[in-house]
């Protein structure tokens, strides 16, 4: 990622929401502020079916399974944290938070809760202009946090913040690993466990190496390698389900759900007739500490 650009897929990430909850059915993930937070520009694009139409079918015709995956793993987290929070935890730490609409979208979450924002500082002060721009009041516990993921640990940048290490927190961390080395991503998994006390739970999604390295899922992968190395925002990172349980494992985590792309397609997108739409190769886990 430029160093002093906003991420780009967090942008496109953002009008994926926004043209799912205006013109599919049925409404996996409700997202009506997405538009917004991508931008005047793009808020009029994903206002009109002719755009939608153009963008899906032409544009970037091959790649709905991709497009479900991002409002598949929205959903899935925010179902997990719904249950997180029912249990007692009271601390939301969004991991690569990107153009996530959590504080408008979920106010009778977000007065429970304190919520922490992490990502990359030119994203974050993209996000925050946005928000000055619709005249948005956050929430009185909202803190949003810069880190370069290469360069930072969690610990050091929830340090700078109102985190309490000495409470469970729920951590989410979607449509990021898939951008990070290896190595960066056993980091993270690792200073998420170190300043996260018994009781925390993470949820995150993860590419498969057989979803984007070989031709069984079809053109789609290799269409989605293309836009993501034309935006300087490579795939760098994907594991066998096997070998992230390991991971997970020595970062100390109890992997609890490791839900696979059927499971996925089956739980979200059932047809009326039984069948299910396809999802890519990539995994959703959930973990406990």
């Amino acid at each position: 990622m430029n160093q002093n650009r906003h991420s780009r897929t967090a942008i496109m990430a953002a009008v994926v929401r926004a043209l799912h909850t205006r013109f599919e059915t049925p409404v996996v993930f409700n997202d009506p502020y997405a538009a917004k937070l991508a931008g005047p520009m793009w808020q009029i694009l994903a206002s009109t079916r002719f755009c939608y139409w153009l963008g899906t079918k032409i544009i970037y015709n091959g790649l709905d399974p991709i497009r479900r995956q991002i409002v598949a793993r929205a959903r899935y987290a925010e179902d997990k944290l719904e249950s997180a929070v029912g249990s007692g935890i009271n601390q939301y730490v969004i991991i690569g938070a990107g153009f996530d609409s959590f504080a408008l979208r979920r106010k009778d979450l977000s007065k429970m809760i304190s919520v922490f924002e992490l990502d990359h500082p030119a994203s974050q002060k993209a996000k925050q202009f946005r928000f000055k721009q619709l005249k948005v009041t956050l929430p009185e516990r909202h803190e949003f946090i810069g880190i370069d993921f290469e360069k930072q640990g969690i610990t050091e940048a929830l340090a700078k913040s109102s985190y309490s290490r000495k409470h469970p927190a729920f951590f989410s961390w979607l449509g990021t690993v898939h951008y990070l080395t290896p190595q960066a991503v056993r980091k993270t998994l690792n200073a998420v466990a170190a300043c996260a006390c018994p009781g925390s739970e993470l949820v995150l999604d993860y590419a498969g190496t057989e979803g984007l390295s070989g031709s069984s899922q079809g053109d789609w992968a290799k269409k989605l390698k293309r836009y993501t190395d034309r935006r300087g925002e490579p795939i760098l990172s994907m594991f066998k389900p096997d070998q992230f349980q390991e991971i997970v494992s020595k970062a100390g985590f109890n992997l609890v759900e490791n839900l696979y792309p059927d499971e996925q397609a089956n739980r979200y997108f059932k047809l009326p007739d039984g069948t299910t739409l396809p999802m890519p190769g990539s995994y959703f886990a959930h973990m406990k500490l």
